[in-house]
């Protein structure tokens, strides 16, 4: 008797592992995205129609989140079609994604100047954003899927599976505004939903202090941040690479710095003329200094720019900058072949 009774509570502790196993194997987290994948997405996120451009470039795909843009900001959320494996991709800037578009960014959307306090810490100070990266993370906060009408964070509350992995990723100002969205859904997201969140970006300028950084790599141990050697874009705020590449591609020469006067010192290099302004609008100082995570830091080597021996134009000089900052150019640096044009 005493036998049996043995022989059935083994049995009964079988079974019960067996099923804690199948319960646990059932909840285990979806793989997240890899960077090549997410620079695929990136490309897409140009298009104009996000579900034609999936449909026709990553069958593989489907786009579950497609808002109307908030002055000027886009993101969507695509998931794989075979896993729980979910992306939220930031579209970068809205202006013409040319050579012209590049100047505009480059000369107008660094807003830069005036610094926002960032309240989505978990236990750093003193953290802040660009007043930039705050404008358009609060439009992206507006975004709200057509189909569903709800927003970013009550979409991924209610319609994205527990157990799903999901990508937070953008290139150039999408990548940007990255890092202040990841950070506001790692913080407020419920549990079961904030765990799952990873944050991959390509060429994209620093958007706070190092305090924010911080609370970023705290939050994303292993982010990954993408950086073309020959990107500016991409080095801000490193002062001194910028400085570097301004001179080796001719765009020192196009901005005529030399000429510049400011504040009654005369600079001949983008490196002091960028040191001078920062140091005297307070952008740079203790508190809040832009940083970018040297820990996410994953730099690409981009190929060697083509010499030329006659003098270069201003659209020439810019077109060269637009090459090394462009989607395609990350794209193709992970073997992702360019998209054609439609």
């Amino acid at each position: 008797m005493r036998k049996h009774i043995l022989h059935f509570l083994l049995l009964v502790t079988i079974v019960f592992a067996a099923c804690k196993s199948g319960k646990k194997d059932e909840q285990q987290i979806a793989s997240f995205l890899s960077a090549k994948e997410a620079i695929q997405l990136n490309q897409l996120i140009y298009k104009d129609s996000s579900r034609v451009a999936f449909a026709k470039y990553a069958p593989a795909y489907e786009v579950v989140f497609v808002p109307k843009p908030v002055n000027g900001n886009y993101a969507i959320i695509a998931k794989s079609k075979s896993a729980n494996q979910y992306a939220l991709v930031i579209r970068g800037s809205v202006i013409e994604f040319s050579n012209e578009g590049f100047q505009n960014f480059i000369l107008q959307d660094f807003n830069i100047f005036k610094i926002k306090p960032w309240n989505y810490t978990d236990s750093v100070k003193e953290a802040y954003v660009s007043n930039g990266a705050w404008i358009g993370f609060q439009n992206l906060l507006l975004l709200r899927d057509i189909q569903t009408g709800l927003n970013i964070k009550e979409f991924i509350e209610k319609k994205v599976e527990n157990n799903a992995s999901m990508v937070i990723t953008g290139h150039s100002l999408g990548g940007n505004l990255a890092y202040p969205l990841a950070g506001y859904l790692k913080k407020e997201l419920p549990v079961g939903k904030k765990e799952n969140l990873q944050l991959i970006t390509f060429g994209a300028p620093a958007a706070g202090n190092a305090a924010f950084v911080q609370d970023i790599e705290e939050k994303f141990p292993t982010a990954e941040r993408y950086t073309g050697s020959k990107d500016i874009a991409s080095m801000f705020p490193n002062l001194e690479s910028i400085g570097k590449v301004a001179k080796a591609i001719g765009l020192d020469s196009v901005l005529q710095l030399g000429k510049m006067n400011i504040y009654g010192v005369d600079s001949d290099n983008l490196l002091s003329i960028a040191n001078l302004v920062l140091e005297k609008t307070n952008v740079i100082n203790k508190t809040n200094k832009y940083v970018q995570s040297e820990k996410h830091l994953r730099q690409l080597t981009e190929k060697e720019l083509p010499y030329s021996a006659t003098p270069l134009s201003v659209e020439e000089i810019f077109n060269r900058a637009y090459q090394c900052h462009k989607v395609d150019m990350y794209a193709e640096l992970f073997g992702v072949p360019s998209l054609k044009e439609d």
